[in-house]
């Protein structure tokens, strides 16, 4: 199994103990992941017209360790702090240093009977709040980290230009509006054209992209700790017998980040909602997530941001959620080849619609952070 920056394996596990009480509680099933930049090399097509060269991809080498190396030192915080948000149980971790340069990994207990959720699908409302719920308490573990933690276990607090600027470069993706074509059909070429008006502007700002690094400060509340890639990828569901999706763990803590509530937010109800539950919804989820972002504070910690920051935050965050993940989301929508489903064809036109009309308000409400344009 190979993810977009790791390879994954699963090993059914011979222990060979001298007792039966040193193993008896030993998985039989384990996962190991292990990162590697290879795996960023299809990415590359995602976000460009060619694959990118040796430079390139000697420049994510030592990119990719440092990220290992941060999810590392997050699980070892999960495991202290134990939040009330599922994630999987791990045995084994190990940096990459100078004298285990190509040995780092870590290993989990496997989760059986998973059920996959494509980009291109949508999870029902009812099954999205434990969702809700985990992210939030995740969040709020942030405020028990000290200054050191931060800086170990998070990419601090300039995610999102940090990720445009890796990924993207200056300019927006090349092919990314021929994607979108491709996907809705010429009938949508107008709204395309004005979505990728906005990805230029974001892409090609550098002042922008710096402005996503202050959002909490624009906003005026302190940052907070932020997963930064809440897609179905990184959710781990399974099926019950009634036919719901059940939320079983939180994984890849990679790209964890200090910024401002709102991007995790933004980044689920663009990836995991359908466009008519993300449109109707959308006070619900930020009370449920506000409120259970309180409610795991520890009694002794205060509130850093109120209910209407965290709107602002995600109007904010809503069009630079969409940049960077709109590539997955075309990408498996592409993949199911000639006869598109509908589903996700209206997916991808729902984000499209939305990113034009929240831009657009954004620039009424918050004419001072696109002041650069």
């Amino acid at each position: 199994m190979k993810g977009f920056m790791s390879k994954i394996a699963m090993i059914q596990a011979d222990w060979n103990f001298p007792s039966q009480e040193d193993f008896r509680n030993l998985p039989d099933r384990i996962a190991v992941k292990m990162s590697s930049e290879l795996s960023l090399y299809d990415f590359s097509t995602l976000v460009s017209s060619e694959k990118w060269g040796v430079e390139k991809m000697k420049s994510m080498t030592s990119h990719v360790k440092e990220l290992h190396n941060r999810e590392v030192h997050m699980y070892k915080i999960l495991g202290r702090e134990q939040p009330d948000c599922p994630t999987v149980n791990v045995l084994a971790l190990e940096e990459f240093t100078e004298y285990t340069p190509l040995k780092a990994y870590i290993i989990s207990e496997y989760i059986p009977n998973l059920h996959d959720v494509a980009m291109s699908d949508n999870v029902p409302l009812e099954d999205i709040w434990a969702v809700v719920d985990g992210i939030a308490a995740f969040s709020a573990m942030g405020e028990s980290m000290s200054d050191e933690e931060i800086k170990t276990a998070t990419n601090g607090y300039g995610y999102i230009a940090d990720a445009i600027e890796h990924f993207y470069g200056e300019h927006s993706p090349d092919n990314m509006r021929q994607n979108l074509i491709d996907v809705l059909g010429v009938a949508f070429e107008e709204k395309v054209d004005e979505a990728m008006d906005i990805f230029e502007m974001i892409c090609g700002s550098p002042e922008i992209q710096n402005n996503y690094s202050k959002v909490s400060q624009y906003l005026g509340h302190f940052p907070v700790l932020m997963h930064s890639d809440i897609w179905p990828s990184n959710l781990l569901f399974s099926r019950s017998s009634q036919g719901h999706l059940e939320f079983k763990a939180l994984i890849d803590f990679q790209t964890a980040s200090m910024s401002s509530p709102g991007l995790d937010v933004a980044c689920l109800m663009v990836t995991c909602l359908s466009k008519t539950d993300r449109r109707a919804c959308k006070a619900e989820l930020l009370d449920r997530y506000y409120a259970s972002f309180v409610k795991s504070l520890k009694p002794h910690q205060s509130i850093p941001y109120t209910r209407k920051q965290l709107e602002d935050s995600y109007d904010l965050c809503f069009p630079a959620a969409i940049i960077l993940m709109l590539p997955f989301i075309l990408s498996f929508s592409l993949r199911l080849g000639d006869v598109i489903p509908e589903n996700s064809i209206d997916k991808s036109a729902g984000l499209i619609e939305d990113l034009i009309a929240v831009h657009k308000s954004n620039l009424r409400k918050f004419p001072g952070f696109f002041e650069s344009c």
